[in-house]
Formats: structure tokens, sequence, C-alpha cells
């Protein structure tokens, strides 16, 4: 009985052991991806301040800008919602937004506490620069916070974030204004996500068309 006992033992600890290898395995493969992306992002943006970047095994649907250490952080709960590279990008140049406004000192870290919703619908405009100047199609911004960005009931509204509606439709009106060739030339047009949103945002993305049509109209 002894004897099986340890036999049993050993087989289970080197299969915990072996499930432990394989578990570093894929955690270090989101980790080199999330580096390999901020520092893409980082450099194409000749961003001279230091940020770093870490994945964290923690089941959040999530990511976080440390305004104190400048570390931009991915929860293991936010991955499987991002299916591309580029959408992986936009979660890290909305960090990388909050981050460069924390390098400037101690005052805009606490501006950034005080008046956090507009904050975030800056780092999203600042985000869909960067993804842009790095070479990401700015759209993902919009398939990952239809996603993942709450739509709350008003008596549950969060004092730190816009609604996920908001935040959407001021995304995509800043690359509707800025960056219209990715509209022209749409590869997410067919993408469940992506046409979701068209779906949910019909009337904003009108109102947004008229608007710029009467501006047109006055200019001429």
């Amino acid at each position: 009985k002894k004897f099986v006992l340890l036999i049993l033992t050993i087989i289970f600890t080197a299969s915990f052991c072996l499930a432990e290898v394989f578990d570093l395995e894929k955690e270090g493969k989101y980790q080199k991806k999330v580096m390999q992306i901020g520092f893409r992002i980082l450099n194409e943006n000749q961003i001279e301040k230091r940020m770093t970047f870490y994945y964290a095994a923690k089941q959040s649907v999530n990511a976080a800008t440390y305004l104190k250490s400048k570390q931009i952080v991915v929860y293991k709960g936010i991955i499987p919602f991002m299916d591309t590279d580029d959408e992986i990008a936009a979660i890290l140049s909305h960090e990388i937004a909050h981050g460069i406004e924390a390098h400037k000192g101690f005052w805009n870290r606490i501006a950034i506490r005080r008046a956090s919703k507009t904050f975030e619908y800056d780092a999203d405009r600042t985000g869909i620069d960067l993804m842009v100047n790095a070479g990401y199609n700015p759209l993902a911004m919009i398939i990952i916070l239809n996603k993942i960005a709450e739509e709350p009931n008003w008596f549950e509204r969060s004092s730190s974030h816009p609604d996920g509606s908001e935040r959407l439709i001021s995304a995509y009106s800043y690359i509707y204004a800025k960056y219209p060739e990715f509209l022209i030339e749409n590869k997410y047009k067919n993408n469940i996500y992506y046409q979701n949103f068209l779906l949910t945002t019909k009337a904003q993305r009108k109102a947004l068309k008229d608007q710029y049509i009467n501006i047109s109209n006055k200019t001429k």
C-alpha cells in the first residue's frame, strides 16, 4: 500500500509540475506579446519617457496604468476578448496615453484621478493616434470597446469611466474626422463586433454625418 501510495504521489507531483511548465510557457507567450506590442507603440511614437509592460494572471477583464511607477498591466481575464494584435494595441495605447499624462508630474496624476472621465476620453483619442503612428488599425479601438466597455444603468454608473456607448461614439467621431481612410478601406466591416457597433449607434452616426455635412455646406 505504501509503495502504491508513493507511486501515485510521484505521478501526481510530476503531472502538477508538468502542468505548471505548460502554464508558464503559455503565460510567457502572453507576456512577450504584450511587451512587443507595447514597446513598438513607444518606439514608433518616439516616446522617450520609460514605461514597462506586464501580464498578470488575474481573472479581471481589465488593463491598468500604475500612475506612480508607469507600469502598464494587462490582466489575464481580458486576453480571451482580444482576437488580433490591433485589439491588444488598442488596449495598450489607451494605457500608454495615461502613462504619458502621469509622466508630466504629481499634479497631473491627481488630475487624472479627480477628472477621470475626461481623461478616459482623452486616452481613447490619444490612443487612436498612437495606434495609427505604430501601424495598427484604429477601428480595433471600436471593436475592443464594444466587447468590454460597461453599459450600466444610471444608478450604477461609475465615477471613473464614461458609459461604453459614449466612449464608442466619441472614438468613432475622432476616427471619422481624423482618419476617414480607415472607414473607406474598412477591413473590419464584416466583423460581428463592428457590425454590432453599427447597429447600436445608427442614430448617433447619422447625427454625426449630418453635422459634418452642415459644416461643409457652411464653408462653401
